[in-house]
C-alpha cells in the first residue's frame, strides 16, 4: 500500500522523501480521461473521487495474469507496469534530492510469502522502470537487518510482524555469524 526508497551515503542510510516531503509514496495511480497520470499522495487524492480512475492494490496481483481496467479513464495495465510506475516515482525522488544521478540497481523488498511467479514479477517490473540490476529481499529479513544495522547486538532471534495494507505477516527470523534467514512464516494475504 506504500513504498519507499533508502540509499546509502557517507553518514549511512538515508530516506529520500517524496516531492511533497513525506517519507512514504502512496502506492497508488490516478489516470484521468485524457491519460495523464498521477502518482502516490496526488493518486491518493483522487480516490474518493474518481475511484474508478485509480489503481492500486496492484503488489497482490503480481505473477498473474490479472489486468488492473480503470474503465472510466479507459486504461488497462498490469501489475507490472503500475509497480514500475512506482519504481520510475521513487528513482525521480533520488534523483531530485542528488542531481542527476544515475541508479541502476536495486534491492527490492517482497513479502516472505511470495513465490517464483510473484518474484519474476518484481524483477520484471523494476526492468519496466529501467533498472538493469536487480536483488529482492525478503521483507522480514530486511526487517532485521536494518534493526541490527542500529544495535549492537548483531545475532539472536527476531519476530517480525508486518501489519500492512490489508495484509498481515509474521516472521521468526534469526541472524547468526552473519547470517539471516527466516526459520518460519506465516501471514493473511488479505
Amino acid at each position: 500500500s506504500n513504498s519507499a526508497i533508502v540509499g546509502r551515503d557517507r553518514e549511512g542510510l538515508r530516506l529520500f522523501k517524496t516531492d511533497d516531503g513525506r517519507d512514504v509514496l502512496p502506492s497508488m495511480i490516478y489516470f484521468d480521461r485524457r491519460g495523464h497520470m498521477l502518482v502516490g499522495s496526488r493518486a491518493h487524492a483522487q480516490a474518493e473521487l474518481a475511484p474508478g480512475n485509480v489503481a492500486q492494490g496492484f503488489k497482490r496481483l503480481m505473477g498473474t495474469s490479472s489486468h488492473l481496467d480503470l474503465a472510466a479513464a479507459g486504461k488497462s495495465i498490469t501489475p507490472e507496469e503500475a509497480s514500475a510506475e512506482i519504481v520510475k516515482t521513487l528513482l525521480r525522488q533520488v534523483e531530485a534530492e542528488l542531481g542527476g544521478v544515475d541508479v541502476t540497481g536495486a534491492i527490492i523488498t517482497i513479502p516472505a510469502a511470495f513465490n517464483q511467479m510473484q518474484t519474476e514479477a518484481t524483477i520484471a517490473a523494476a526492468e519496466l522502470a529501467g533498472i538493469s540490476q536487480v536483488g529482492l529481499i525478503q521483507e522480514p529479513i530486511a526487517a532485521a537487518m536494518a534493526s541490527m544495522s542500529n544495535s549492537s547486538v548483531r545475532g539472536g532471534q527476531f519476530l517480525v510482524y508486518d501489519l500492512g495494507g490489508g495484509t498481515f505477516d509474521v516472521a521468526l527470523v534469526q541472524s547468526s555469524g552473519g547470517t539471516v534467514n527466516i526459520i518460519a512464516h506465516e501471514g493473511v494475504n488479505m
